[in-house]
């Protein structure tokens, strides 16, 4: 819902207001004029009232109680009725006897619906009331004594009419009779109808129009300088502190906006001297930024050359110690392969039935076992004897393919291979990185006992060619991840931990680098990274 504006408001608030002004006015006027008018035709009666009770004709036509000596005076009271406001008229004796009774022919009410309200012998005096009758219809009603003789002139009538009887002497009189005139308002009510339409409306609504016009330019020259307040404040708590407010008009509203020009102005220069601070502390927090990356990277490179160093230290500890105990442990496996192998030649020359199976079968064992010593002593030596590489111009893919057929890959393992046909030549040692390429082959196969797929892919990446290998096994454990690279740490039952050592120390070599990405349940990844030629 819209909210009403100030300046709807004060329009609507000053038209109300002179809207019940107007109106208050138009009452007051009709309203006067109406008593003024009543005040006219009251005066009226008692004047033409006066004249009829000093009518000698009516005097003398009461004296003798003939109603035909009326029509003269009746007549001439007509005559001054210019306005046909008389309605009927009465004539009554003492002590009471209606001598005489009219009405004009426009009055359609009965003259025995407007009775005599008075007692003859009360009325001493002029009186009036204003009798309504049964269907609502008004007569100002005049009663006034008729006296046999003429002591009261008419200015002292009047005065005893407008209640100044200043030297008027009293002298013994005797009453005739009463006459009764009735004057009907209807000509005070056309009149007032006439007013009410003509005058009290028109200028009602005259009132209200000219009043609203008022308002409006009121309200203009009060509620502009305030929307125009009320927009740059807008603008200013937006962001915008550039703008001031003018305001010609003196008074309140000037002071407001000269207040709120310096609120503005005080603002903005809080708000640069803010914007000034804040720029400093960007300027020092980007520096600190960078100074705690330095730091950062620096730290990792202590911590890289720290583990580097203390790894080179252990393969060196780890290498002598593997190069001395090849040495120890081949001389004495050499010579009892050879007593093997005697034992073997002998046992083959001696008649079948007299040899017992037992020992050409532990004898078998023997040898099998030499050969796996055999094994274990060749990668110590490796380890420890990783020569420097022999680079020439390689085929990847080649490399790749040679591995794989130099493995016996299990039947229920799917091999999927994703060898890109555009891969550039690469300088490597094949045989090398062929035996990199090999131990990550058959640890895939070792980890997918019960079947799954190996997929080998290889793809150009920036300036170094990557070869993966993806299986489906059960993954490496998290916490195992890091010490995987290490010498002698295995996970397998029967294995030594020199495998993938000693791919570690070949790919140094190579100044490349090797990876791995576990999950465990989901299978294991090795990245193979390898500096392309320049």
């Amino acid at each position: 819902m819209s909210k009403i504006g100030i300046r709807f408001k004060l329009i609507l608030f000053s038209s109300l207001l002179i809207t019940s002004i107007g109106a208050a006015s138009s009452w007051y006027f009709f309203t006067q004029t109406k008593k003024y008018l009543e005040a006219e035709l009251k005066k009226h009666g008692y004047s033409l009232i006066s004249l009829l009770v000093q009518d000698g004709e009516v005097k003398d036509s009461m004296n003798v109680s003939q109603k035909a000596f009326f029509e003269e005076p009746i007549k001439r009271l007509r005559a001054l009725d210019r306005e046909s406001e008389l309605a009927y008229w009465r004539v009554f004796l003492v002590p009471d006897v209606l001598l005489l009774e009219e009405k004009e022919v426009w009055i359609g009410e009965k003259l025995d619906k407007i009775p005599m309200s008075y007692n003859i012998g009360d009325v001493t005096e002029p009186v009036f009331d204003v009798l309504t009758t049964d269907n609502g219809e008004q007569f100002y009603n005049l009663v006034a004594p008729v006296y046999e003789k003429n002591t009261i002139v008419e200015e002292e009538f009047a005065a005893q009419i407008f209640g100044q009887d200043e030297g008027y002497v009293d002298e013994e009189e005797t009453l005739l009779g009463v006459v009764q005139i009735g004057l009907s308002p209807k000509r005070i009510n056309r009149k007032m109808q006439t007013i009410l339409w003509t005058s009290s409306i028109p200028l009602g609504f005259i009132i209200v129009f000219v009043g609203i016009g008022v308002s409006y330019f009121i309200a203009r020259g009060v509620v502009r300088p305030i929307e125009n307040l009320v927009k740059i404040t807008d603008r200013v708590a937006s962001g915008d502190l550039d703008h001031t407010v003018e305001v010609k008009a003196g008074g309140e509203i000037s002071m407001l906006a000269s207040r709120f020009n310096k609120m503005t102005k005080s603002l903005k220069q809080t708000m640069s001297e803010k914007e000034g601070v804040m720029t400093e502390l960007r300027d020092l927090n980007k520096k600190l930024s960078s100074v705690n990356e330095e730091l950062v990277n620096k730290n990792e490179e202590l911590v890289e050359t720290q583990e580097r160093l203390v790894r080179t230290e252990k393969l060196a500890s780890i290498g002598q110690l593997a190069s001395g105990v090849s040495h120890e442990l081949r001389n004495p496996l050499g010579a009892i392969r050879n007593a093997v192998f005697y034992l073997n030649r002998k046992m083959s020359k001696i008649e079948s039935p007299v040899i017992d199976e037992k020992i050409i079968k532990f004898l078998g064992i023997m040898d099998k076992e030499i050969d796996k010593c055999n094994k274990i002593i060749n990668n110590l030596l490796g380890f420890s004897r990783v020569s420097k590489p022999t680079k020439v111009l390689s085929d990847i893919i080649k490399v790749v393919n040679d591995a794989i057929t130099s493995v016996n890959v299990p039947e229920n393992i799917k091999l999927t291979r994703d060898l890109k046909s555009d891969l550039p030549m690469i300088k490597i040692d094949e045989t090398q990185i062929g035996q990199v390429f090999i131990n990550l082959i058959e640890n895939a196969c070792q980890e997918m006992k019960d079947g799954g797929e190996l997929r080998i892919s290889a793809r150009k990446s920036n300036n170094f060619l990557e070869v993966e290998f993806a299986d489906s096994g059960d993954g490496i454990p998290e916490k195992e991840l890091k010490k995987i690279f290490d010498p002698l740490f295995t996970t397998k039952p029967k294995g030594v931990g020199m495998g993938l050592a000693v791919c570690h120390g070949i790919m140094e070599k190579h100044e490349g680098t090797i990876d791995v990405r576990s999950r465990e349940g989901k299978g294991s990844t090795m990245f193979i990274k390898l500096p392309l030629v320049g």
